[in-house]
């Protein structure tokens, strides 16, 4: 979630609304003992564990505000839970030969390295760096879990199916390893395609909406939170609008009757919390309110009219069980498209179901048909940041397009953005033109952010930025400019193995081997050689063997 709602608790409020729960709201997770058990055992016993649900059934939440904090509390060695994002403070052209996907995961397992000494490692490397052995000398378990691999498995873009294999192989090679990756329910025929291609020990474990005891006891416990205002009336209120219906009631199907949903929960507690528990309390008034914020959030992302999303969701709740079919990419003049589907399943709207989208949930129609009532209302514009994770977001998502046009709205002349966003923005930009073979954009963009890292002090972000523009020059057989780039950027290197690499790479490319040699045998004195430094040092040393028996 962007901006809804901040999903501040408080003890007057203590519901979190749509966004998932995490560590900090540990003490609000309620109804998930049996789950949380199983899932543990699951985790600490396979090398491979597959947790898979619906969207919005509470997978990152039980992970994130149950499973990690167990963990922790048990002293075991615990990773970041991991979403995979391209972060623009590390240009892509730096190692371009590098899987993005790989250096997105990379960094999220070990923030606190990037973007100075992570990058331009490999999966399997940097789990193996991470591992430890007892005084017995066995391997300590080490727990990682990557988030919503549901980003890789929706299209076949360029990096994704490779990426998956090299995640899957470590899990496999790696002693120590408990990797744990969470997917939506459609999604894991094709995730399991990948797995039945290695020989790992795993385990599947689905998760459903709460069981209608647990529903109420997680309503309970969190409005217990709010004070004694609430009695049992509002908890029968709240588990009642959160239930599914039983079989052969209207708008049945889209789970188990009777089970209560984890995110109208938690909508519906923060409304009930934030306008009291009164009997004229409108709640379908409110939820309407609610989905409408979301349908102009969804509708900005993707830059089309609000009625876009708004036409194609009452097609969808007028449907039933049917379900409503999206167009394909690439339909002109279609503004629906597959990845802003996908947005409103992300914010729990929608899920796969019947020959298409179905609604996620039953109680969600009527205030969908209400949404006319929010009609013209607008929502504020984003902020340069906001704009940055959207663009980062959709470049992840493969839709670069859309992040090249939010990356140019956030640098508008009157924005007033940060002079480090609006660096990342112009990396970004950078990244984005060196991906589709822009190179003299490219080259112009990581220009521009090396002038502005250079006006912030940073002189780090300057030498990645200038070895960026220097590969992309090499891409359009600038040589001597390459090279003075290059130059400048290796006075500016210290202690950055993964900087080091993409000189010497782009070194070797340029035809200088000698000088790619002596910068690859430099990160190999330090403190460790990443991935990348090692694949091309070998390359150099291989052409230096051929050229030398000729």
């Amino acid at each position: 979630m962007l901006r809804i709602s901040d999903g501040r608790v408080s003890p007057r409020n203590p519901f979190v609304g749509d966004r998932p729960l995490g560590e900090r709201d540990r003490h609000l997770f309620f109804g998930r003992a049996e789950e949380t058990a199983a899932l543990l055992d699951a985790w600490r016993g396979h090398r491979l564990t597959v947790l898979h649900g619906q969207c919005g059934v509470g997978k990152t939440s039980l992970l994130g505000a149950a499973l990690v904090p167990a963990l922790t509390d048990l002293g075991a060695d615990v990773l970041p839970v991991a979403t995979l994002s391209f972060d623009p403070a590390f240009p892509a052209a730096v190692l371009p030969e590098q899987n993005p996907y790989t250096r997105a995961l990379v960094a999220a397992w070990d923030p606190v390295a990037f973007p100075s000494h992570s990058p331009g490692t490999s999966v399997a490397d940097f789990l193996r760096s991470r591992t430890a052995t007892d005084r017995h000398g066995a391997h300590r378990p080490l727990f990682a879990a990557l988030d919503q691999t549901e980003v890789l498995l929706r299209a076949d873009r360029p990096g994704r199916r490779r990426f998956m294999e090299e995640l899957l192989a470590a899990a496999e090679s790696t002693p120590g390893l408990r990797l744990l990756v969470t997917t939506r329910t459609d999604h894991l025929d094709g995730l399991r395609r990948f797995i039945d291609k290695h020989e790992i020990d795993h385990a599947e474990l689905a998760l459903e909406a709460l069981a209608p005891e647990s529903g109420a006891e997680a309503a309970r416990r969190t409005l217990a939170g709010a004070g004694t205002r609430y009695g049992s009336d509002a908890v029968e209120r709240l588990v009642a609008e959160a239930r599914t219906p039983a079989e052969g009631a209207e708008g049945a199907g889209r789970g188990r009757a009777g089970t209560v949903d984890p995110v109208l929960l938690q909508v519906v507690g923060r409304i009930l919390c934030e306008h009291g528990p009164g009997e004229g309390l409108d709640t379908d008034a409110h939820l309407s309110a609610h989905l409408a914020r979301l349908v102009r959030e969804v509708a900005a992302e993707h830059l089309v009219p609000p009625d876009v999303p708004h036409a194609w969701l009452r097609r969808v709740a007028a449907a039933g069980g049917e379900g409503v079919a999206v167009p394909g990419n690439g339909v002109p003049g279609e503004a629906l498209t597959r990845g802003l589907v996908h947005s409103l399943q992300d914010r729990h709207l929608v899920v796969a179901g019947g020959d298409g989208y179905v609604l996620r949930h039953p109680r969600l129609g009527r205030p969908l048909m209400r949404l006319f009532a929010h009609a013209g209302q607008e929502m504020e514009p984003w902020t340069p940041e906001e704009l940055l994770r959207l663009a980062r977001r959709s470049h992840t998502r493969g839709e670069d397009d859309l992040a090249r046009e939010h990356a140019r709205r956030a640098l508008r002349p009157a924005s007033r953005e940060s002079p480090r966003i609006r660096a990342l923005l112009i990396s970004l930009q950078g990244d984005l033109a060196f991906a589709r073979g822009d190179h003299p954009a490219a080259a112009g963009h990581y220009a521009g952010a090396a002038d502005l890292f250079e006006a912030q002090g940073d002189s780090a972000a300057v030498a990645r930025a200038l070895v960026a523009q220097a590969r992309s020059h090499l891409e359009l057989g600038h040589r001597a400019t390459a090279l003075g780039g290059l130059t400048s950027a290796a006075n500016r290197v210290h202690g950055d193995p993964s900087l080091s690499t993409g000189i010497g790479q782009a070194l070797w490319r340029a035809g200088q081997e000698a000088l790619a040699r002596e910068v690859l045998d430099g990160v190999f004195v330090g403190a460790g050689a990443t991935s990348e430094a090692r694949r091309t040092r070998a390359e150099v040393i291989a052409a230096r063997g051929r050229s030398g028996s000729r």
